[in-house]
């Protein structure tokens, strides 16, 4: 995570407009049973980083000398970062800025299991010794936002060793986040091609036909990926959007519960486009059901007010 040199992202000097930004952290559903993680709160204004607080579980951080403008809350657990929080422009001195955060024990836990299994698809492939010394590499890169010489390490390596559906699978990755999309999809349909269960290929090349209007494609790429696996929240989420591009939105809702049902918390923000859809539709008791569902697990979103008056204007019969 980059540290600021000089003056500060967001911040006009002289002006004394830092602002204050504090709140709470609650892990609901921690038990005695479960060892207490190691919690702090990292504050960014602009993608980098401004300063970073251990905190205990219910406990509060308080920031001071924030830079007002692009705010991002990042909360980590033992180390590693388990979500991101953006709080956006921040009020000015004297007032304070509060952004309280919940995250459910469940959620951490299933967040540990994604980790591991990544851990455990990127060693999916067996490579030569030297190979996967440049494996290493290229990731360590990658984790170091250095895209372009992760891209090259890994044409690297793929040159070397065709078959390393991994490696394809993760130059896709990089192609995608630089918005390259021609390339990103032909590397994950390489990858695809090489081993047609790897999950994590099927579903981001589902996602790239997605960002490519290939939404028959992208039908087809996701419901293989959850013949592949079931219980995959995130295919169930993109081939929902896939039947909506397709205008076919029975099929749509199907999966877009299904993700809500097996990611509630994580995949909150469905609600919003559920409730957008009954709104269209003229089914505004609906929406308001979907918008309530929504603010019982963000209650702190940005627009609840304007949510919670649609609700009293649209109740639930």
């Amino acid at each position: 995570m980059p540290t600021y040199i000089g003056n500060r992202p967001g911040t006009n000097p002289g002006s004394g407009q830092d602002a204050r930004l504090s709140g709470t952290v609650e892990i609901q559903g921690l038990t005695e049973q479960n060892k207490a993680p190691s919690l702090s709160v990292a504050v960014l204004a602009n993608g980098v980083l401004v300063a970073r607080q251990r905190v205990q579980n219910r406990g509060s951080f308080n920031f001071t000398n924030v830079p007002r403008n692009g705010v991002t809350l990042i909360v980590e657990i033992d180390n590693q970062e388990i979500g991101s929080y953006p709080v956006g422009t921040l009020t000015p001195p004297p007032m304070s800025n509060r952004k309280d955060i919940f995250l459910t024990w469940a959620s951490i836990e299933r967040k540990n299991i994604e980790r591991n299994e990544v851990l455990s698809l990127r060693n999916a492939y067996i490579r030569t010794d030297e190979n996967q010394k440049a494996f290493d590499k290229a990731i360590s890169a990658s984790k170091d936002k250095n895209a372009s010489n992760a891209v090259k390490l890994f044409r690297q390596l793929v040159e070397k060793d065709a078959a390393d559906f991994v490696a394809w699978s993760e130059l896709g990755n990089l192609y995608f986040k630089d918005e390259k999309y021609q390339e990103s999809e032909a590397a994950f349909a390489k990858a695809v091609g090489l081993k047609g269960d790897f999950l994590p290929a099927l579903v981001n090349l589902g996602k790239v036909q997605l960002s490519q209007k290939s939404f028959e494609s992208a039908v087809q790429t996701l419901s293989k990926a959850i013949e592949v696996q079931r219980a995959s929240a995130e295919a169930h989420h993109y081939l929902g959007e896939a039947y909506l591009q397709s205008k076919q939105g029975s099929k749509a809702v199907v999966h877009l519960n299904k993700a809500l049902e097996l990611a509630p918390q994580e995949k909150a923000e469905i609600h919003l486009r559920l409730a957008m859809l009954y709104n269209a539709a003229g089914l505004k008791d609906r929406a308001s059901l979907e918008y309530k569902a929504f603010l019982e697990k963000v209650p702190d979103h940005p627009e609840k007010a304007r949510l919670e008056k649609y609700i009293s204007d649209n109740p639930v019969k």
